[in-house]
């Protein structure tokens, strides 16, 4: 796996493929020295952790995304929470506005917020 071409992005950065991140993964399992690996692609020992890792917590999906795999179970969950927030949100708002227009047909100021 010597020769390894890349995809470049518009600000210069190269684009590593799964296939690449694998190669690289394997050669490392092979018992390649870490620092040599790293020498050798050009990459810092903490881009080869965070691959072993998404590797290891997601297979080769984790390699794919760029950011970091939850389960789908946990995803929906915090959707959910999140849509539970909003609403509780917006009564909130509603409440602070019914006071607020009742104060004023009252005459009353609420206290000044900080």
């Amino acid at each position: 796996m010597e020769e390894m071409n890349f995809v470049m992005t518009k600000d210069g950065r190269r684009k590593w493929s799964v296939d690449q991140k694998l190669g690289v993964l394997k050669e490392l399992e092979r018992g390649v020295n870490r620092g040599e690996l790293c020498r050798k692609y050009n990459i810092t020992e903490q881009h080869l952790a965070k691959w072993k890792r998404r590797l290891q917590s997601g297979g080769v999906d984790g390699l794919r995304r760029s950011g970091e795999v939850v389960s789908k179970d946990l995803y929906l969950e915090l959707l959910r929470r999140n849509a539970e927030l909003e609403r509780a949100l917006g009564r909130m708002a509603l409440e602070r506005d019914l006071l607020k227009k009742s104060f004023e047909m009252k005459g009353l100021r609420l206290p000044e917020e900080k």
